[in-house]
């Protein structure tokens, strides 16, 4: 008989971890090590869940037990409690609980084995996963009310601090405070005193106060890194602006987890709220308060153009353009005065921008010639069109009855005696390795031939598809519309322009990619 032990981290063992205690799974798996020794179990293998998942989709060690309990591989799995199973919602558990009883695979504990197919047993397993449950939220709830405290405290609960600082233990007492870094705080000073005083942009120039996206373009200019990504961008200058931590404040609940269904899957969100929580810190503040609401002032007279009330699209090519450069999608930049200009956000890219509609212009030439049946395929396509599948699978058929003849050929003379054992054995092993390189060969062929079969189908369809777009794209009333029908027929469009100025508007190169569906 087989078993595999399952070991899992809880929110007590993080804490007991911190006051000293050791490390839990390396404590949890010897003691159920020496458990199974004792009780006769032979352990054949541990899983180890080393992420922190409410859920089974968080949990990858335990999606991969659950597959192997689901094909009978064990006929049981230790752990340490019932609850180090399961803490999810009733589906997972019943998921869990399913998949066990169905299996007939017992769950062994130190104190107590579970058995499946007997009903108390069963019964029982439910309720401690019911009861489980209910002491997660239970914690979950009192730590969020701990953190709560903690920020009307004046602590610092997130795990990672904001740039400019260090989160450091508060001496007596729990918890955390923050404490300036000398060169980023530098840093955070000259973002503020940028934005609202200005910079000297030439050499005895006066100040000129600069955007965000100036400003960005700037610290990477000095090769300034920040903490999460290699460069600065526009959205990382404004949450440092928009930031009280930087005046000694504690902001919570920011940024609140919303959950939602989509495609039958739960999705976890994080929407900016401006209903959150501001306390007095303890820390320091880097700028003073007077710089701080005058930074604000100056965002509110700038805010960024607003999405319109019905969220109507506005680009043609929304979603649809990458930049060949650095792989960002291209967004669409409004001018009041010229068209409306294709760019690539990315402060550090040199890729140059140009108007929509030229790039409209050069994308309906592609779909022209897609319409016209021309080579829709773009250059890298990895199909080979000079390879016949269908004769090489005739081909490798007929070696494979060939060999089957030899094979029926060679056991023949092991029984006239023709072949002594060494010899036949020796035949057999030889032809049989050519019948698996053959066999692996018949399922590429296969494969081949099958996705051949359905790229013809696709093409075939995608051809009047494409001719129906092209008799009515011109007449559609919105650029929403045109962006619907597109994205019917194009996967992405790949953009790059090396030049720029008034002179090489169309000096710029797509590649656009069909989307066969």
């Amino acid at each position: 008989m087989s078993y595999c032990i399952y070991l899992r981290k809880s929110r007590k063992d993080n804490e007991a971890e911190q006051r000293g205690e050791g490390e839990t799974l390396a404590r949890h798996e010897k003691a159920l090590t020496e458990f199974a020794k004792n009780s006769g179990l032979e352990v054949s293998a541990i899983y180890r869940e080393i992420v922190s998942g409410e859920s089974i989709a968080a949990r990858p060690q335990m999606q991969r037990l659950l597959s192997e309990v689901s094909e009978n591989m064990w006929d049981g799995v230790i752990v340490m409690d019932i609850d180090r199973l399961a803490r999810g919602n009733g589906i997972d558990q019943g998921i869990i609980a399913q998949t066990f009883l169905f299996s007939n695979t017992k769950i062994i504990t130190p104190t107590k084995t579970y058995d499946p197919s007997n009903e108390f047993d069963e019964e029982y397993f439910e309720f401690g996963l019911y009861m489980s449950r209910r002491e997660y939220k239970t914690i979950n709830r009192r730590l969020q009310r701990g953190r709560v405290a903690s920020c009307k405290e004046g602590k610092y609960v997130c795990s990672k601090a904001p740039y400019g600082y260090q989160r450091v233990k508060i001496d007596g007492e729990k918890g955390y405070t923050l404490a300036p870094v000398p060169e980023q705080a530098k840093i955070v000073k000259n973002i503020f005193e940028w934005y609202t005083e200005g910079k000297v942009m030439f050499l005895g120039g006066a100040k000129e106060r600069i955007g965000v996206s100036l400003i960005a373009r700037e610290l990477n200019k000095l090769s300034v890194k920040p903490l999460k990504c290699s460069v600065w961008t526009s959205s990382s200058i404004r949450d440092i602006l928009i930031n009280p931590v930087y005046i000694g404040k504690i902001r919570w609940n920011w940024r609140p987890e919303k959950k939602k269904m989509s495609d039958g899957q739960v999705i976890k969100e994080r929407p900016r709220t401006s209903d959150f929580l501001l306390y007095d810190g303890r820390h320091e503040g880097i700028v003073s308060e007077e710089v701080f609401e005058k930074a604000q002032n100056i965002m509110q007279k700038n805010k960024s153009r607003p999405v319109r009330g019905d969220k109507t699209t506005q680009n043609p090519l929304a979603s649809l353009v990458v930049c060949k450069k650095c792989g960002r999608k291209m967004q669409r930049r409004p001018n009041p005065k010229n068209p409306d200009m294709l760019i690539c956000a990315e402060p550090t890219c040199n890729n140059h921008s140009s108007y929509i509609y030229l790039v409209e212009e050069r994308v309906i030439e592609f779909i022209q010639k897609w319409g016209n049946e021309h080579d829709i395929f773009p250059v890298g396509d990895s199909e080979s069109p000079t390879v016949d599948y269908n004769a090489e699978l005739t081909a490798i058929l007929k070696a494979e009855a060939k060999i089957n003849a030899q094979l029926d050929k060679a056991f023949e003379a092991f029984e006239t005696g023709i072949y002594d054992a060494e010899t036949f054995k020796k035949r057999n092993s030889t032809l049989k390795m050519q019948l698996e390189e053959i066999e692996n060969k018949k399922d590429e062929y296969k494969k081949h031939i099958e996705s051949a079969g359905q790229k013809e189908k696709a093409y075939r369809e995608f051809i009047p598809k494409v001719k129906e777009i092209l008799l009515f794209y011109d007449t559609l009333p919105t650029a929403k519309d045109k962006n619907d029908v597109l994205k019917e027929i194009i996967d992405h469009i790949e953009y790059i322009k090396e030049t720029k100025g008034h002179n090489h508007e169309r000096e710029f190169d797509i590649v656009v990619y069909p989307k066969f569906e």
